[in-house]
């Protein structure tokens, strides 16, 4: 049977946003497990230039697949101790964005790596002078086995590969050339502050970033309305430095693709993964066919809220009348773990592990980075980032993040260094699955038609946040990029109406928005990660039929759990295919798009059976 309960973090509070050191240390992440304290992180930065030297000796001299698979051997060491070193040095930064030390630290290994890249940046030009045939020769050398598909990856590079001179001078100003979201990051995580929102009660709340959506949660439509024009107030205010960092990314990005000699950024940003850009314009397209599925749930949302017009302070509250629930981070572990027991005992235990190992960091203090995120390396605890607030939707993220990171130690443990590290495309599938593992346990375990009416609008409300909503910003990225490479100039206006535009179409004719969603584009981090949304999108479309596939059977959870442990050992289209799914069939996004639809009417028929 669930249990509901209302959650409050262990930390002092009331409607201040505490302080780190007023965190209890049992809900933050162990990071003494990666470096014991700041003085082996010293002594591991001061080991660099030992592993740097000897790469550099081998100027000139790679020339076999003997010297090929020395080379990979000592790049990869040097790439082990660099990530662990960064990883370290970001996750403190992270908790505490404001911490000078901290940014410093953080500041240090970004030059080091800046100096190190620009150092090494003759290796992949020196190893494609040689000709095709050679290289192709070499990758089938007993002495590059292990190695075969970095071959491939190398052969696909060699015609974007510039001259060992111009990618020097490009590594070495790697660093400039991540100016534009460290700028964004330090504005919107550190420097921004907001207003104090009077809640329901009559409580005055600081607003921030992860205390938003919680805001546009509340049943209260005038909390939801002050904290939309609070947030976007905020924002509008720097309208033109934000404008600013966004376009001179974008820029950056598509003269880099210039320089390389891609068509577009875009077809720059996906050639890594060998993803064809027709499968980022067909999720477009298909997007758009499926609007009509979409517009049905936004006038489900305006019915069931009672309102003549929506607005999109309206879109995250839930809908189910008269039901509020508070979920303990507690409460939100042992649902996590009892929804993943289909993938196995192995997955199971490890899950535990996650929490008794200290791999998360919880709650919301000042200064910490916003949002949440898996990450680490290959040498350290697939670590956690949350901002917990105790709703249903952050129990979910709890399962979403922990899929990433379940993904990440099952592939560190299969997987050698060089391809344990997984692409992105690849990566939502997991993190999206376990959310849909969850929903399905707890439809399965209650009966309250009240409860089971929250999940199905939880579910099409993902499904609006990881589809359509990540389609659209999708399609905005895209939009951004061509319009810079036509020569316009991307002005805090010009985005803002190229934005509002996009949002009217795809939230339909049942949303009346407040002008000030034109300014949405200020606060998205994710456009700063270079075609990095629709990734979500596609991966979410994926889950839905490796859902079916893990409730069906052993056999078919054992090529799904071969999915997570091949790492990136493969080309991402490749491993997704070979465990059941085909992400290149329109079928497999049309699919995806017919059960968010059948959900909707699922939704319609659930409320109004409700008792009123």
């Amino acid at each position: 049977m669930i249990r509901i309960q209302h959650a409050t973090a262990p930390a002092a509070g009331g409607g201040e946003i505490p302080a780190r050191d007023r965190i209890d240390p049992a809900y933050t992440w162990d990071l003494e497990a990666l470096y014991a304290d700041v003085a082996a992180w010293e002594a591991d930065f001061a080991r660099i230039d030992e592993l740097v030297r000897p790469l550099e000796a081998m100027r000139g001299g790679i020339d076999s697949p003997a010297a090929v698979a020395r080379l990979f051997a000592a790049q990869i060491e040097l790439e082990r101790l660099l990530n662990k070193l960064h990883s370290y040095a970001q996750l403190r930064e992270d908790e505490d964005t404001g911490n000078s030390e901290s940014q410093a630290r953080s500041a240090r290994i970004r030059a080091k790596v800046t100096e190190v890249s620009g150092r090494l940046a003759w290796i992949t030009p020196e190893l494609l002078e040689h000709s095709e045939e050679d290289l192709r020769q070499w990758s089938a050398a007993e002495a590059l086995r292990a190695d075969r598909y970095e071959m491939v990856k190398l052969l696909r590079r060699k015609p974007h590969v510039l001259s060992a001179r111009e990618e020097t001078l490009l590594s070495r100003a790697r660093d400039v050339f991540a100016a534009p979201h460290k700028a964004f990051s330090y504005l919107t995580d550190a420097d921004l502050r907001f207003p104090r929102i009077t809640d329901a009660e009559g409580r005055e709340r600081e607003l921030s970033q992860g205390r938003y959506i919680s805001f546009l949660m509340d049943a209260d439509r005038r909390v939801r309305r002050d904290a939309f024009g609070a947030m976007y107030d905020t924002y509008s205010s720097y309208k033109n430095t934000l404008a600013a960092t966004l376009s001179h990314h974008v820029k950056m990005q598509n003269y880099l693709a210039t320089t390389r000699n891609f068509p577009t950024a875009l077809a720059a940003s996906l050639h890594e993964d060998n993803v064809p850009v027709a499968l980022y314009e067909t999720l477009i397209a298909a997007t758009h066919e499926a609007l009509p599925h979409f517009y049905r749930y936004v006038e489900l949302r305006r019915r069931q809220l009672g309102l003549t017009d929506l607005d999109m302070f309206d879109v995250y509250v839930p809908i189910v009348p008269d039901y509020e629930m508070k979920v303990s981070f507690e409460q939100a572990r042992d649902w996590v773990i009892e929804a993943c027991a289909p993938l196995g005992d192995e997955y199971v235990r490890t899950l535990r592990s996650a929490f008794a190992d200290r791999w998360i960091d919880a709650y919301e203090n000042r200064g910490k980075r916003s949002g949440a995120y898996s990450a680490g390396c290959y040498d350290s605890l697939p670590y956690v980032l949350l901002n917990y607030e105790g709703t249903l939707d952050h129990a979910f993220t709890l399962a979403h993040e922990l899929g990433h990171s379940m993904h990440t130690w099952l592939a560190n443990h299969s997987q050698p260094p060089r391809f344990a590290s997984y692409p992105i495309f690849i990566a939502e599938i997991p993190s999206t699955l376990n959310e849909v593992l969850l929903l399905k346990y707890l439809l399965r375990t209650n009966d309250d038609p009240r409860f089971r009416a929250y999940l199905l609008n939880h579910f099409c409300d993902t499904f609006k946040g990881t589809v359509y909503r990540q389609t659209m910003f999708a399609e905005f990225e895209k939009l951004a990029h061509e319009m810079d490479a036509s020569g316009q100039p991307l002005t805090a206006e010009a985005l803002s109406e190229a934005y509002y535009a996009l949002n009217a179409r795809y939230f339909g004719p049942a949303i009346q928005a407040d002008e000030r969603i034109r300014w949405e584009w200020s606060r998205i981090p994710h456009f700063y990660y270079n075609f990095y949304v629709y990734k979500y999108a596609t991966s979410f479309c994926a889950s839905q039929i490796f859902i079916q596939r893990v409730l069906a059977g052993q056999a078919q959870v054992a090529q799904y759990l071969d999915l997570l442990r091949g790492g990136g050992s493969d080309d991402p289209l490749a491993l997704i295919q070979r465990a059941g799914v085909d992400l290149t069939d329109r079928g497999t996004l049309v699919g995806a798009f017919q059960i968010f639809g059948e959900t909707v009417a699922q939704l319609d028929a659930a409320l109004q059976e409700l008792p009123q």
